[in-house]
């Protein structure tokens, strides 16, 4: 495939001052979110983010109404594992049809390792749900770091990538800015997780996401770039 002799062509090149300079804005895109990680995940160990997510979802409790449950449950399903296959699944099929084939490698790679890390990462802290008020919905896993948040955002992440160099980034980032916040806030809303699970899921996903992009080239190096502006 095209994609991977690029991967080729560029390792026999040096490197020029415009991959640098994206290859520095990427690494301080990736370490952000896992310096941010890193300290959420000690404070919630330390268990000093128990009274502000605790206050944080009381207060989101008492604003709650049967109309907004409704919307709430059909909200959320989007973010979790059917839901984020399904529209992973869409989003694969239209762009294997214009056979943009790295675009389908960043999705798929990006949803699938969000997935397999938040499996990881949930095994490893073992927090417990929150168990503030009787919950609409049923959840048997562990609470750190919301998996809805990680799969929704890897997912809305990836795309964001893969159309950053074409006309419709900004509508696809204000789209996946949305999602990602009403799949986050659902989760709150519903009571199944803390404001820190899923700022985490946040933080880990984009993280990896950014792996993913600088492994595959989704940033435009060489002649990559010049593909993903058609």
């Amino acid at each position: 495939m095209s994609w991977t002799r690029n991967i080729y062509d560029q390792t026999d090149k040096p490197v020029g001052r415009t991959t640098l300079r994206k290859l520095i804005v990427a690494f301080i895109i990736f370490i952000i979110p896992v310096v941010a990680f890193a300290y959420i995940a000690d404070e919630v160990v330390e268990g000093d983010t128990m009274q502000i997510d605790t206050r944080i979802l009381l207060g989101i409790y008492h604003q709650s109404t049967p109309v907004l449950n409704e919307i709430v449950l059909h909200i959320t399903g989007l973010g979790g594992v059917l839901g984020v296959a399904g529209l992973t699944a869409a989003a694969i099929g239209i762009f294997m049809y214009r056979s943009r084939w790295q675009s389908c490698l960043q999705i798929a790679a990006g949803v699938a390792g969000a997935a397999l890390l938040n499996v990881a990462l949930k095994l490893i802290f073992e927090r417990d749900r929150p168990n503030l008020w009787q919950h609409l919905i049923f959840e048997n896993s562990y609470s750190f770091p919301s998996g809805h948040a990680m799969l929704s955002s890897a997912l809305a992440f990836s795309f964001v990538v893969v159309m950053w160099h074409t006309r419709w980034r900004w509508i696809t980032f204000s789209i996946a800015t949305f999602y990602v916040i009403a799949i986050g806030f659902t989760r709150l809303y519903l009571g199944v997780h803390y404001p820190t699970d899923v700022l985490a899921g946040w933080c880990v996903s984009a993280a990896w996401v950014i792996v993913v992009a600088v492994v595959l080239g989704s940033f435009g190096f060489g002649k990559r770039g010049k593909k993903l502006k058609k």
